[in-house]
């Protein structure tokens, strides 16, 4: 619910744009104020849920995404519209990944930590899941108008259900909340940001790329609905996987970014549509898969700290998803899709580096997890 804001306007800029003025500068524009607003309250977000708990974090993501969504819906008359409605958004997106890291952290044996987190991870690539496939199932048929304020409903629903009590709403000790290795951790937060740019570009982008290399609305859609759904496994799989490793997530996740990289390069080759359509399946299954693993290695090297690490480094995830879709944007549309996909794959290369230097660091003793 924290990101469906922003990939819904995404998945339906092409049926936004028949209703006013909505190109691509200003689809990178507004989902890069929902990430820079995302950013901006990351680490604040962190500190209150590691005092607060869980339950406030997830009841205000659900509230400002709901009011997000349906406001579309209902009053987007404009792109300084959809620009508005998705700052409210990202209020709200800024909490859910401290907020969900807690809980998980709090509830989840050690030994089921690496699925948990891979299933928690799906929820971004499910949300280009679901804007995909509403595309041709609603869209293009009653109106992009009544996908928005469906998925409205689902954030009350997710309010009313959101977990009351337990480990997982109760606060930390002040002490618990404390971070440490922060070189590392800022390493890391440098190759989320890299990689964010990239990957977030990717999914506002994917469609509207997609038209332009010659698949009609509805097929691009279909196509981006894929995507996810190897997406979605991917995360699944890399976190059960995990689980039965005593380390090497972040190696793992590097060589996922350079997969992604290669999907990339193809998505900017198109045409031919055979060449988008093998680049969606290596740059969803690999360069969107590696962020479940990302995350999971940064709770288990803060274990007393999930919230307030996690929201360190999700800021730089965030700002990445603030600072890429915009840069994309221009690059497609004063250059080309070419120049824009090159850019990006280049930013998985420089990712990937960042996270095995910090691993190193790890190796080395030069930053000892928290716990220590």
């Amino acid at each position: 619910m924290g990101v469906l804001p922003s990939f819904m306007v995404s998945a339906f800029a092409v049926q936004l744009r028949d209703t006013f003025p909505f190109d691509e500068t200003h689809l990178g524009l507004v989902v890069g104020a929902f990430y820079g607003v995302s950013a901006g309250g990351s680490i604040l977000a962190g500190r209150v849920i590691e005092r607060t708990g869980s339950f406030v974090g997830i009841v205000l993501t659900a509230a400002c995404s709901g009011a997000a969504l349906l406001g579309v819906a209902l009053f987007a008359t404009s792109w300084w519209w959809v620009l508005g409605l998705l700052v409210l958004a990202g209020v709200g997106n800024a909490s859910a990944q401290p907020a969900a890291n807690h809980l998980l952290a709090a509830r989840i044996p050690a030994g089921r930590q690496g699925l948990l987190f891979g299933i928690k991870q799906a929820a971004v690539p499910v949300t280009t899941l679901v804007g995909g496939a509403l595309v041709p199932i609603v869209g293009l048929t009653v109106g992009w108008e009544w996908a928005f304020a469906g998925l409205a409903v689902v954030a009350v629903l997710l309010a009313i259900g959101a977990p009351r009590g337990g480990p997982g709403h109760a606060a930390r000790p002040a002490k618990a909340g404390r971070i440490h290795s922060r070189r590392a951790l800022l390493t890391l937060t440098v190759g989320g940001f890299l990689g964010a740019a990239a990957v977030n570009s990717m999914g506002v982008f994917h469609v509207a790329s997609g038209v332009a290399a010659g698949f009609s609305p509805g097929a691009a859609g279909m196509l981006l609905a894929m995507g996810s759904a190897l997406g979605i496994v991917t995360r699944v799989l890399a976190g059960w996987r995990a689980d039965f490793r005593q380390g090497g997530h972040l190696r793992v996740a590097s060589w996922m970014l350079l997969l992604g990289a290669v999907g990339f390069v193809l998505l900017g080759s198109a045409p031919p549509g055979a060449l988008f359509v093998v680049g969606t399946v290596l740059a969803f299954a690999a360069g969107w898969g590696w962020n479940g693993l990302f995350t999971f290695a940064v709770i288990r090297r803060y274990p007393l700290a999930p919230a307030a690490a996690s929201g360190v480094s999700q800021t730089g995830l965030w700002i990445g998803g603030f600072a890429g879709p915009p840069a994309f944007g221009v690059l497609a549309s004063q250059v080309s899709y070419f120049a824009a996909w090159t850019a990006a794959a280049t930013a998985l290369l420089v990712a990937a580096a960042c996270l095995l230097r910090a691993r190193a660091m790890y190796l080395r003793g030069d930053a000892a997890p928290a716990s220590r």
